[in-house]
């Protein structure tokens, strides 16, 4: 006898259909019946689990921040070393919201330049997934104050906001540049920048993120 998917299994293929349709089709032209096709299941199904499909993609999008978030907790920022700690909450950041989850990103513009209702009912619900992400970086920032390795002065809370930032506006930079972009030169230069801020006034190295343009020639443009 073939066992019946629980509920929270149908929820979760449900979800992992919605985010492809997403995808493919962008936000505002995606259909509830297209998901319901995509997930093998009855347009029904699909509002017994979710109200409407603004509810449908809230709940996408704060389904994965919240598993980003504990993965993060889980596996870094955990060294002792508070300048490691960070480095490895930077990249890892980087990693989640630019690499594995960009089309998250690209689906986010999308999604905000519609409606003002279901604009500020998502707010409200990402406030806290949001927060969870800043107190990960503040937290580590305040390891190393207490430390004694970074500035005393900094403020964490502030320090979280101007980090994501950075994270949030490189996203959109990904979406107009596009492979240009080379993110492993930036994620040094966000370790780079950030630890810089946090100890004392430091140099920086002007080192370029993006890639080299390709079809050159040895000595230069042709």
């Amino acid at each position: 006898m073939v066992k019946r998917p629980s509920k929270l299994e149908r929820r979760r293929a449900i979800l992992a259909a919605a985010r492809k349709v997403f995808t493919q089709r962008g936000y505002a032209a995606t259909r509830m019946a297209d998901v319901a096709a995509a997930a093998g299941a009855g347009k029904g199904t699909l509002y017994e689990h979710f109200r409407s499909k603004e509810d449908l993609f809230s709940t996408l999008v704060l389904t994965v921040l919240r598993e980003s978030l504990e993965a993060l907790a889980a596996g870094a920022g955990l060294s002792a070393d508070p300048e490691r700690a960070l480095r490895e909450v930077i990249r890892e950041c980087v990693r989640m919201a630019l690499i594995d989850n960009l089309d998250l990103y690209r689906l986010f513009f999308d999604f905000w330049g519609g409606s003002e209702g279901h604009r500020m009912e998502t707010r409200t619900a990402l406030r806290e997934a949001a927060a969870g992400f800043r107190a990960m970086v503040g937290g580590v920032l305040r390891q190393g104050q207490t430390a004694g390795v970074f500035r005393a002065e900094i403020d964490p809370e502030a320090f979280g906001y101007a980090f994501i930032a950075s994270i949030d506006g490189m996203s959109l930079q990904l979406v107009i540049l596009g492979e240009q972009v080379d993110l492993e030169a930036y994620t040094t230069y966000l370790q780079d920048f950030w630890l810089a801020a946090a100890r004392a006034a430091e140099p920086l190295e002007g080192a370029s993120i993006l890639k080299e343009p390709t079809g050159r020639s040895e000595g230069g443009a042709s």
